[in-house]
């Protein structure tokens, strides 16, 4: 495999440099994926070259205290996710996420993702590790009774006649087309008054407050996944990170925990990351072109 490093193109070397990881790992490697794997699915990222940080220096996520103490933080937050949700349901996987999957039976053992648009297709062994939850579903933080997120997003419409009618009148806006101005976690921004916007409480209980299925800035991870990323991670011979800066501690403890048992770490991923100087291997190149390279180079 090293003598391939001196004859290949650019992106083709870079493969070869990460199969060496997989060849390694011997089936045993851990992948850890961030917003950058998504990107050409159409769902933008947080601190990519073209992040809504990047694009908005006063950008601030929602954060888990205002939704739950805030009845027109809720109307702002779901009137807007109501308008962006669709733009993610339409999202398809993208050559990244069909290259990890098609490698997934033979050389890696689990899957951990940040993500919440669903986009990783399921996998053979175990279903990848949601760390951050999905846009996908909603529940209640009362009773925990759950939903699908197309569900709500049907009661929501019939709710609120007006915006449906607005987002008809307004399909660029409406669905972030204006300058990709749809957040990574279905948010948008879209100029709507929302303090007329109607939200149900939970049908099961009757009065529990709905939520989506997702940890907001504020907010701990589940304890039972974060028990599972942290077996994921000490059961692999080494951890892959795909698409992430890796700036959420959450994420750079996992590569903290791997380094910490002598495991290597490789990083994929345009720009710094939080664990630049800790990881064994740093490539900066396209996430689909490095691992459609990689699953050539492995036969998978």
């Amino acid at each position: 495999m090293a003598a391939l490093l001196t004859h290949l193109p650019q992106t083709r070397s870079q493969s070869a440099r990460l199969a060496e990881v997989f060849l390694r790992a011997e089936g045993q490697l851990a992948v850890l994926t961030g917003a950058g794997i998504s990107t050409d699915s159409g769902v933008p990222d947080y601190r990519g070259p073209k992040g809504i940080y990047v694009k908005n220096k006063d950008y601030r996520p929602i954060r888990y205290q205002e939704f739950v103490s805030s009845h027109p933080t809720r109307q702002r937050y779901w009137s807007r996710s109501y308008l962006g949700f669709p733009r993610i349901a339409r999202a398809l996987p993208n050559r990244a996420h069909i290259a990890l999957r098609a490698l997934q039976p033979t050389q890696i053992s689990g899957l951990i993702t940040q993500n919440v648009d669903g986009l990783h297709p399921q996998w053979d062994k175990s279903p990848p590790i949601e760390m951050h939850g999905s846009l996908h579903r909603v529940h209640c933080l009362a009773c925990k009774h759950a939903i699908a997120r197309t569900d709500f997003q049907h009661t929501v419409g019939a709710m609120n006649p007006e915006l449906v009618e607005w987002a008809r009148r307004n399909p660029r806006a409406s669905e972030g087309d204006v300058a990709s101005s749809t957040r990574p976690d279905g948010d948008v921004e879209a100029e709507w008054d929302s303090s007329g916007f109607r939200y149900p409480d939970c049908e099961a209980c009757g009065s529990g407050m709905l939520k989506p299925s997702v940890v907001f800035f504020g907010e701990n991870i589940d304890l039972a996944t974060r028990d599972k990323t942290f077996d994921l991670v000490d059961s692999a011979r080494a951890l892959l990170c795909i698409g992430t800066s890796l700036q959420v501690y959450s994420a750079f403890r996992l590569v903290a925990r791997a380094k910490a048992k002598g495991a290597p770490v490789a990083v994929l991923s345009l720009g710094e990351t939080r664990a630049d100087s800790l990881v064994d291997l740093k490539i900066e190149d396209s996430c689909a072109d490095v691992l459609e390279g990689v699953q050539e180079l492995l036969g998978c």
